[in-house]
């Protein structure tokens, strides 16, 4: 049972999820003010405020499309042209969504904030434990792990012990869908299916040259069309016979994209992972015990330990991780519980 703080700031796409969202916290006694962050700016809101006046609950639109393009849009670019792979959910979840609400909350004088997150939080041992949400396929703890003792104190996830296919049922027997979409993971692609195209059509073009494509000895097989559209272990839209290839390494002195046809190739297997920007939760990993780990939100798991070296995180893994890239994320998980995680700043 949650605990009653009357109105609560709840964040309110107008997907079903959040939807949901409020109904669970209306049922529990709480006063939902639904909050609705306008990211981009060519954004219809009419779907928002007809499902708000459905629910009959407050919305109070902020335009934050300024502060998520320098953010996140931008940020988004930046790494890719410094030979990353960001993950800008991660980074818009803990800098844009939660900041922004517990902001928002602040000023309307309300300690506590929800959102539609399948995810859960216990307190243990006096401190916050951030976990997965019950409905694995739906788990969306890999994106939560920035969040501080501080933040999760005033967070309640009401879908935790939901589970989503049961969600989209409820919501469509009680016609508050006529059907549901579901959102894509990054947003602002908005019905683009390849980031690569995002990047051409928003990147300089004047500073990106095509180059060789060349294998592991050399052998030149086609035209890249610029280095910064390409990621460790890339199989799709390299465009060349004989394959299927992948990217292996980026040579940005020659400008040469260098793939193999090996899968397994020496360069896409890695043992060892060093963080940047690591944050633990409640406590840091204890030194030679083993904990489960995640470098993409769909990946599976892999096993390992946390080693300290000076100012440093290490993640050294009992069975090679395949095509890690430098911008990824990689999430630290101790059974149902997120310890945190950090960055990829390189490996080996």
């Amino acid at each position: 049972m949650f605990e009653k703080f009357k109105k609560i700031v709840v964040g309110f796409s107008g997907g079903v999820d959040s939807v949901t969202a409020v109904k669970i916290l209306r049922e529990k006694g709480f006063e939902p003010v639904a909050i609705f962050l306008k990211m981009l700016k060519n954004k219809n809101l009419d779907d928002v405020h007809c499902l708000a006046d459905k629910l009959e609950v407050e919305l109070i639109v902020k335009d934050i499309s300024e502060i998520f393009k320098e953010c996140i849009i931008k940020s988004f670019l930046n790494e890719y042209q410094n030979n990353k792979t960001p993950n800008p959910c991660v980074k818009c979840n803990y800098e844009i969504k939660f900041k922004i609400l517990l902001k928002i909350a602040d000023e309307l004088g309300i300690d506590k904030i929800a959102t539609g997150h399948y995810a859960r939080i216990e307190k243990r041992d006096g401190k916050f434990r951030l976990l997965k949400g019950l409905d694995k396929s739906k788990d969306q703890s890999y994106f939560l792990y920035r969040l501080t003792q501080e933040e999760l104190a005033r967070i309640i996830f009401p879908l935790g012990d939901q589970q989503k296919a049961i969600i989209k049922k409820e919501a469509l027997d009680k016609k508050l869908f006529e059907e549901i979409e579901e959102s894509q993971d990054v947003c602002f692609l908005e019905g683009q299916k390849k980031v690569q195209d995002f990047l051409k059509d928003n990147l300089d073009q004047s500073q990106i040259e095509s180059g060789e494509i060349q294998d592991e000895e050399g052998i030149f097989l086609g035209n890249h069309q610029g280095l910064v559209y390409y990621t460790q272990g890339q199989r799709k839209g390299l465009d060349l016979p004989g394959g299927p290839y992948f990217v292996i390494d980026k040579n940005f002195k020659e400008n040469i994209l260098v793939v193999s046809k090996n899968k397994n190739h020496s360069n896409l297997i890695n043992k060892e992972i060093y963080l940047e920007q690591a944050n633990w939760i409640a406590e840091e990993p204890e030194p030679e015990k083993k904990y489960q780990f995640k470098a993409r939100y769909q990946s599976g798991f892999s096993l390992g330990k946390v080693e300290r070296e000076e100012r440093r995180w290490k993640i050294v893994l009992d069975e090679p991780q395949w095509a890690v890239a430098k911008g990824q994320s990689v999430v630290v998980y101790k059974g149902d519980e997120i310890l945190g995680g950090g960055m990829i700043k390189k490996f080996r």
